[in-house]
């Protein structure tokens, strides 16, 4: 493929399956890089960024590929939401440049990726995995560049407000909802809605920030004891509100430590991979969500490959719930 962008590059990994019969669509067939011309549905994009990690020992650069590597195993239909994904067309836009040492460098040249791609493709539904969870910030920003006044909403899934000081060691993995408040997109606190935070990994002093912010914080065990249903359908209200577009970001770590072995920061308290599922593919029918982003799964803790498999899964699923919207048919 031709380099068709400045600050994205052709994906490092580029996977087929000869495993395909005649009654089915592999996921690693399906999902084809982008000619330069066609049309098409949807933009996979990878962030390869693991250095902003406060831990210093992310191999979350490595998750792109690891996803890349899991569409080997899927197919485009599934059983559980009875949704075939075969008719969207979904196209890997490759990755975007990252700089061997200088972490702002790499920000900047996601914001610009982003900004460059929606002035190139049109908006498109957009899927980033990154990276660590410091992407999302310049991912927003980039949005936002081409999307100028919009009003932001955010649904935001993680264990961790991030919400963290940027005098603590600048933007990093911990900071990227303080970053989308504070920085040029400005997103409001009252249309941010935060899902699965949860552990002894967070501080009463940034959860009183989100409440000052008016940040809405629905812990995981807030979840468990509501249900996912009754959760999402507050969260949705709270980030639509007056709001021209909504963003997802889908940190690992908010899962329950079995489902997340590949991350850095996974624990017992986290939510149950059904109820992610479940709130992904409502969220992907609703009109007013343009882009999801899928962070922090790190390939050099994982387990067999198992947790970029969780991340694959959580994206198709989402897809599913976009194909009903794209119908037209049976969407939100």
């Amino acid at each position: 493929m031709a380099l068709q962008f400045k600050y994205i590059i052709p994906p490092e990994v580029v996977r087929r399956s000869n495993r395909q019969d005649t009654n089915e669509v592999r996921v690693a067939n399906w999902v084809t890089q982008w000619d330069g011309s066609e049309d098409f549905d949807v933009c996979f994009l990878g962030a390869p960024l693991g250095r902003a990690a406060q831990s210093g020992t992310s191999g979350t650069a490595a998750a792109p590929n690891a996803v890349r590597d899991a569409f080997v195993g899927y197919t485009t239909y599934s059983p559980d939401f009875d949704v075939e994904l075969s008719p969207l067309k979904v196209r890997d836009l490759g990755d975007v440049v990252m700089h061997t040492t200088d972490v702002l460098r790499c920000h900047r040249n996601i914001q610009e990726a982003v900004a460059e791609l929606y002035a190139r493709v049109g908006d498109k539904l957009l899927v980033v995995v990154g990276g660590d969870h410091s992407i999302t910030c310049p991912v927003v920003e980039g949005y936002y560049r081409t999307h100028p006044g919009q009003r932001l909403g955010v649904v935001h899934f993680d264990a961790h407000n991030d919400v963290r000081s940027f005098d603590s060691g600048g933007p990093t993995n911990g900071t990227p909802i303080r970053g989308i408040m504070e920085g040029p997109a400005a997103v409001e606190g009252r249309r941010i809605v935060q899902l699965g935070i949860h552990g002894f990994m967070n501080s009463s002093r940034y959860k009183k920030y989100c409440e000052e912010q008016g940040v809405t914080v629905f812990s995981a065990r807030e979840i468990r004891k509501q249900g996912m249903d009754k959760v999402l359908e507050q969260a949705i209200t709270i980030a639509t509100a007056d709001a021209d577009a909504v963003y997802l970001s889908f940190d690992i770590d908010v899962l329950s430590l079995p489902y997340a072995f590949g991350t850095g920061a996974a624990s017992a308290e986290g939510v149950e991979a059904w109820d992610a599922l479940e709130a992904l593919f409502i969220l992907g029918q609703h009109p007013k969500v343009v882009g999801l982003d899928i962070v922090c799964i790190d390939p050099l803790r994982d387990v067999n490959n198992s947790t970029a498999r969780v991340g694959t899964s959580l994206i198709l699923t989402f897809l599913g719930g976009f194909m009903l919207r794209h119908l037209g048919g049976k969407g939100y």
